[in-house]
C-alpha cells in the first residue's frame, strides 16, 4: 500500500509500492499473476542515483508475502525479504468473489504449480457463506495442505536462490491460514538447502493475519472484516495485534539495517 512506502520513506528508505492485480492495466483477479510484474519496479530502483543496487529488499504481507518470496527466489537483485504472514509455496488463485480458481502465479506466461483447494472443505466453506456464518479460511487451507501433500512439495518456491536473509513474521492466532506453520516450513526448507544467510521466523502471541497493519488502522478492524454480509475472521485480539505491530515494525527495521545497512 502507498502509505507503507511513505512510512519507509520517513525512516530513510527509498521505497515504492507495486500493485499486481485489481487495477487498470493489471489482471482483474489474483489468478496467474506474472512474477515479471515486479521487474519494472526493480529496474526503476536500480536506475536511481540514490539507490545502491546491492541493497534492495522486499516486503509483502499475506498473498503479497507469498509473492515476495517468489519474487526474491526469481530476482537476485533482491538482498533481503520481509515475508509477513506468507506462504513459501504457491496456493490456488482467487477469482471472482474470491472463489478458488487456477493458480496464483505464472512465469513466462505459464502458470506455476500450486496447491488446489480441498473439495470437501471448499463445499463446507460455501455452506458457511450461504448461511452467513463467520468464516475461518484457515480451515480450507489446512485441509488443502493435508489433502494435497505432493502438490505442496511441487509448489514450493526455490527459496535457496534468495540472495539474502529472510525474515518471516506470523501470528499465533492467524485465522486466514496457518502462517506460523508456513513460516516454519520456510525455515525448514532454507535450513535443509543450506541457505547461507541469517534467516529468522518470529510468531507473535494473540496476533492474527493483519497484525502488522494495526498501527495504520483501528485495531478492532484487524481482527475481522465484512464482505457480502459475511464476517471474515482474521484472528488475534485488538490488544495483541497492536502489541505485535509495534514489536514487528521494530524487528523489521532492525533486520533491514543488518541486512542492507543503515539508510540515513
Amino acid at each position: 500500500m502507498a502509505s507503507t512506502a511513505a512510512f519507509f520513506a520517513r525512516h530513510g528508505y527509498v521505497a515504492t509500492s507495486v500493485a499486481y492485480f485489481g487495477l487498470p492495466g493489471l489482471p482483474r483477479y489474483l489468478v496467474n499473476i506474472p512474477v515479471e510484474t515486479i521487474h519494472p519496479a526493480i529496474e526503476a530502483l536500480v536506475r536511481r542515483g540514490d539507490v545502491d543496487p546491492r541493497r534492495i529488499g522486499i516486503l509483502g504481507g499475506s498473498k503479497g508475502g507469498e509473492f515476495a518470496l517468489l519474487v526474491a527466489s526469481t530476482y537476485p537483485q533482491i538482498h533481503a525479504v520481509v515475508a509477513d504472514v506468507p506462504s513459501p509455496f504457491g496456493w490456488m488463485g482467487l477469482g471472482a468473489g474470491d472463489e478458488p480458481s487456477g493458480c496464483s502465479w505464472s512465469r513466462h506466461g505459464k502458470p506455476l504449480p500450486c496447491v488446489p483447494p480441498s473439495a470437501r472443505a471448499n463445499r463446507e466453506l460455501g455452506t458457511e457463506y450461504m448461511l452467513h456464518l463467520p468464516v475461518v479460511l484457515r480451515k480450507l487451507y489446512n485441509a488443502s495442505m493435508r489433502a494435497h501433500p505432493d502438490a505442496v512439495r511441487a509448489a514450493f518456491f526455490p527459496l535457496q536462490r534468495i540472495a539474502g536473509p529472510v525474515l518471516c513474521l506470523s501470528g499465533t492466532d492467524d485465522q486466514m491460514w496457518d502462517s506460523r506453520k508456513q513460516c516454519a516450513m520456510a525455515m525448514d526448507y532454507l535450513h535443509q538447502h543450506k541457505h547461507p544467510y541469517a534467516d529468522r521466523a518470529i510468531s507473535y502471541a494473540d496476533a492474527g493475519h493483519a497484525f502488522l497493519w494495526a498501527r495504520f488502522m483501528p485495531p478492532r478492524e484487524t481482527t475481522s472484516y465484512r464482505v457480502g454480509g459475511v464476517t471474515m475472521k482474521l484472528g488475534g485480539t485488538p490488544q495483541g495485534n497492536t502489541a505485535a505491530s509495534m514489536a514487528g515494525w521494530k524487528t523489521i527495521f532492525a533486520f533491514l539495517q543488518r541486512a542492507l545497512g543503515a539508510q540515513r
